[in-house]
């Protein structure tokens, strides 16, 4: 541990306190959830139980989870030089527009800024994966999370907490925030110890406003996650008339302000902090620091030759196949395979078995059967990668609904490398709706900054696979439910141009029809369109758009080669038909454009060829609309 020498005294840790709640009301900024976190801020920096203040790249780890009532972090992170050049009256401004610190933290927005808080409950998984990284990679770091216990409410909380325990992180700690209030909800304080002892964790309560029983707390070694329940006031050192009060989730007024000389409370501390840690007042002043630079990763044509390909013609149920054939082609990365109970329909269950399901006895598998908790595993999944680890996760794409703002606000917001892959992708299952994705992928494709991948084949999802891993970005990779045959080799697919987002299936000169088509409904988009060339004469190009997102960023001028304006369009998914993109207009021409696609909820059942006829995805059906629809 890389701390101070000397520690500040218990005097000096209250000095400490005093300068980060002064700071905190005078952003008066949700200042009652943010007094009652100040001592814990203050112990967590700089008592030298932690090494979170510490200049070099290797320090312990915090997860700032109830990122409304940022400030008193905000204030140790400025005091300790993470906002250089700047003085505490314009760090104290955060949240306005055009300043550098947000509200609600951001990745990255300055460093020690792990994750971007402020929905609630996503923060303990985050802290999970962390710490979970760290151990694979024997760092001596742990990872710290502050909960509010109204956050303690959210499920997804004590889907984590399982997590910990089941994983045996003894390198993480929460901190608890138990100041009775979850928004305008009284929430007892009594029974959280209880709550966390029975998921399997060390708890220990103190007085959260005593530095010295916070600080013993922490130095504290344990074989189990451990939980500190921090008995707090809420707005601690505001007017008596509100200190205590369930309503103090917005700013107060300027008379219930405590009145002091905010500049001598922030001196104060500053020159203690300072004192122990010298490197402090060279950050402020923006000179150089050590830092860590992120590791490279192998680009897609390195990722490829580690990968087998299959047989043109071969039909593989990619689902099954995919993760079970990378997790051993990619061995010796540092992969993640993650599943949420559904390990088996991932293809990762033979990997589990050879190298052992990581939990506290196997700490160095790389694949992680999680349990069945989408929402822990997509936070969890953003955590590790954010710690240097490359997660993988696969789910049902139906069951994605469940975790979409953990994939919003964990992965595709702040940009955290994970690949996320929905199988069981368009129409079909024996289990019926409670499986079927309906319009999960045009949710997924509305959230900003997650590329959209599409394989209807094994080849195509290895090598979209090895596309996503290497740009280091979030993604979704859907893979359909059903074996659907290869059309191209691993080596002719590396050779086409994949950024544009879309093959060229078949073609004729001068095409009047266009068929753009994804997934599944490849095949029978191909058979339709041999059928209308070859009975009705039409001169027919098809497109697979394997991914709708580049599709989208095409120039119009490129749109216009490959929808050429004399053409009808038609759009074929087995997802809602606006997946696809918007396709130009040609009714100038008087030409018309069609979709195809399921835009309708809960289309589900067995056997598959059946739905799909429901569905009027057959190739029979499809020629049926074109030629009714596109004369």
């Amino acid at each position: 541990m890389n701390s101070p020498a000397n520690s500040p005294t218990t005097t000096e840790l209250k000095t400490l306190a005093m300068g980060l709640r002064a700071f905190s009301f005078v952003a008066n900024k949700h200042p009652g959830g943010a007094s009652s976190a100040v001592e814990a801020i203050a112990s967590l920096f700089f008592s030298g139980a932690t090494t979170l203040a510490d200049a070099g790249p290797d320090k312990d780890r915090l997860i700032y989870s109830k990122g409304h009532a940022a400030a008193p972090w905000y204030g140790a992170l400025w005091a300790l030089g993470a906002m250089p050049g700047t003085s505490w009256e314009q760090a104290a401004g955060f949240g306005q527009v055009g300043h550098a610190i947000p509200r609600m933290p951001v990745r990255g927005a300055v460093p020690g800024m792990e994750m971007s808080t402020g929905a609630l409950g996503q923060g303990l998984s985050y802290g999970v994966g962390l710490a979970l990284a760290d151990r694979r990679a024997g760092r001596a770091t742990r990872t710290f999370v502050i909960l509010g216990d109204g956050e303690c409410t959210e499920g997804q909380v004590w889907e984590a907490a399982m997590t910990a325990d089941r994983l045996g992180l003894r390198n993480l700690v929460a901190l608890v925030d138990a100041n009775g209030s979850g928004s305008v909800i009284k929430l007892p304080r009594e029974k959280w110890a209880q709550r966390w002892e029975g998921f399997g964790w060390r708890t220990v309560c103190v007085d959260g406003h005593d530095t010295d029983a916070i600080t013993a707390a922490l130095r504290e070694d344990s074989s189990r996650p451990t939980a500190i329940i921090l008995n707090t006031i809420k707005g601690y050192g505001l007017a008596a008339a509100v200190e205590g009060s369930n309503t103090l989730s917005a700013d107060v007024a300027p008379e219930h302000l405590p009145d002091w000389d905010t500049g001598e409370l922030i001196g104060a501390a500053l020159q203690i902090i300072d004192r122990h840690f010298p490197h402090a007042p060279v950050r402020r002043r923006g000179q150089s620091v050590p830092t860590s630079e992120p590791s490279g990763r192998p680009g897609r044509a390195e990722l490829l030759s580690r990968m087998a390909g299959h047989d043109v013609g071969a039909a593989v149920v990619a689902k099954k196949a995919l993760g079970g054939e990378l997790a051993v082609e990619l061995a010796g990365w540092p992969m993640l395979w993650m599943a949420p109970d559904a390990i088996r329909n991932s293809g990762l269950l033979a990997r589990m078995e050879e190298v052992g399901s990581w939990d506290w006895n196997t700490p160095d598998s790389d694949v992680l059967q999680c349990a069945i908790a989408e929402q822990d595993a997509a936070s969890l999944a953003a955590g590790a990668a954010s710690a240097g680890l490359w997660p993988v996760l696969f789910s049902m794409e139906g069951f994605y609904w469940r975790m979409l703002d953990q994939i919003r606000e964990s992965i595709a917001f702040p940009e955290v490398p994970v690949l996320l892959v929905g199988t069981s992708g368009g129409l079909g299952d024996p289990l019926g709706p409670m499986v079927q994705s309906d319009g999960c992928l045009a949710a997924l494709t509305a959230i900003g900054k997650l590329e959209i991948l599409e394989a209807a084949d094994i080849n195509t999802a290895k090598i979209l696979a090895a596309e996503a891993l290497s740009t280091g970005r979030p993604a979704y990779l859907r893979l359909p439910h059903e074996a659907v045959p290869v059309r191209h080799t691993l080596t002719e697919l590396a050779g086409l141009p994949l950024h544009e987002g879309v093959l060229v299936l078949a073609d004729a000169p001068d095409p009047d029809l266009v068929i753009l088509t994804a997934g599944a409904l490849r095949e029978n988009a191909v058979k339709a369109a041999q059928v209308l060339s070859g009975q009705d004469e039409r001169r027919v190009r098809v497109l697979e758009i394997i991914s709708p997102t580049r599709f989208a960023a095409l120039s119009p001028d490129r749109i216009r080669e490959l929808l050429p304006a004399h053409a009808s369009t038609v759009s074929i998914h087995n997802a809602p038909s606006s997946v696809l993109g918007v396709l130009p207009s040609n009714a100038r021409a008087g030409l018309t454009e069609v979709r195809i696609g399921v835009d309708t909820y809960g289309i589900a059942g067995w056997p598959q060829d059946a739905l799909y006829e429901a569905a009027g995805l057959t190739t029979d059906a499809i020629v049926g609309r074109i030629r009714k629809e596109c004369a």
